[in-house]
């Protein structure tokens, strides 16, 4: 027994120790200690031109098993990174309602990586719980993305810099806006991004949340007598 716990202690510390190496180059990683209260075990701000832009949550689960695990997968139309299902993913396991619970207050994108440690490679994928946790998507229905090419994090795909995690980091940033009722949140430029604009409405994303903005915009109607 304390031999086995003690590998599995070891992997998941290489695990999280991945994890924080790659985006130790754009972001600035807060590691939390007693993760277990808050089911997150990194708290980040993303840091562009040496200025943090925008937070988010990161919980890291490990695994040395390569059982069910598929070489490669399709690759995404919405970042173009490689995607791939839940079944494909070694040692999936859904998060706890009450922990989706708790995720839900935070203002901020959280990402679940699942990382794959063997003695040949380390692979990280991830998957985005904005959604799940505003009640828009369920948990099972969303794919997982490769994060990593050998040490370094996918952060921009391709040269152009439009897509990459960086790219689901802002989606899912402007989604958490909506979700306060705001129109939009930080300029995707000061994040590196290319080919998106701040103040636009994305069709996809704001169909979701537009009942949250109208409430907003009542408000606001409201009150607007006291900004005049």
């Amino acid at each position: 027994m304390g031999g086995t716990y003690i590998k599995n202690v070891q992997i998941g510390n290489k695990g999280e120790a991945f994890i924080e190496s790659l985006f130790s180059d754009y972001a600035i990683v807060h590691k939390f200690e007693g993760s277990k209260d808050i089911g997150l075990d990194f708290l980040c701000e993303w840091v562009y031109e040496e200025k943090p832009k925008i937070m988010f949550g990161i919980q890291v689960k490990t695994t040395g098993s390569i059982k069910n695990f598929t070489e490669k997968g399709k690759i995404s139309r919405l970042n173009f990174l490689e995607e791939f299902e839940n079944s494909q993913i070694p040692s999936f396991k859904s998060i706890p309602e009450s922990t989706l619970n708790y995720w839900k207050s935070f203002d901020f994108p959280v990402f679940v990586f699942r990382v794959l440690v063997t003695e040949d490679k380390t692979l990280a994928f991830y998957k985005r719980y904005t959604t799940i946790v505003h009640g828009i998507d369920k948990e099972k229905a969303l794919p997982f993305y490769l994060a990593n090419e050998d040490t370094k994090l996918r952060a921009y795909i391709p040269k152009k810099r439009t897509w990459g995690f960086c790219r689901d980091l802002f989606f899912d940033h402007l989604k958490c806006q909506h979700y306060k009722g705001m129109l939009s949140g930080v300029n995707p430029k000061d994040l590196g991004l290319s080919g998106w604009e701040q103040n636009t409405l994305y069709k996809g994303v704001f169909d979701h949340y537009k009942d949250k903005i109208r409430e907003t915009y009542g408000k606001y109607e409201k009150w607007k007598k006291f900004f005049m």
